[in-house]
């Protein structure tokens, strides 16, 4: 009984032995996880000058994020309906885009929007007999 007792003690002293620990290490601090980018999306109107929407109108992205996409407006459409149109999906707000609004027997204008998140307003884009570009407008 008297060595099974030694045998305990020796072992528990062995086991509080500083021989072979480690030196503890300071905890890490985990890095930031990058924060998602919230995408927006940007839609609007080719319009003529009296407001109505021109069928067969295309904007085409030709600068900036989307560039070369191309959409052609849907008929009929209507602003104050928020029916038709076009749109550009998943857009990083507050990086501008150059778009060019066209179609037969219209002028070809080029407007530089930026798009933003939160509550959106349809980009209206005006294409005139004449040739001439207006800045775009909005519509609530």
């Amino acid at each position: 009984m008297r060595f099974a007792l030694a045998i305990v003690v020796t072992l528990s002293l062995c086991g509080c032995s500083h021989g072979a620990q480690q030196s503890p290490t300071a905890p890490t601090t985990p890095s930031p996880a990058p924060t998602p980018v919230s995408m927006t999306w940007l839609w609007g109107y080719v319009v003529n000058e009296g407001g109505a929407c021109i069928e067969g109108a295309t904007v085409q992205v030709v600068a900036g994020q989307g560039v070369g996409q191309k959409v052609t407006q849907t008929t009929p459409c209507d602003a104050w309906a928020y029916d038709g149109g076009f749109a550009f999906q998943n857009l990083i707000p507050g990086i501008a885009m150059t778009l060019r609004a066209s179609a037969p027997d219209w002028s070809t204008c080029e407007y530089s929007v930026t798009p933003h998140s939160g509550s959106q307003m349809a980009v209206i884009l005006l294409l005139t007999k004449a040739g001439l570009c207006q800045s775009p407008g909005a519509s609530s």
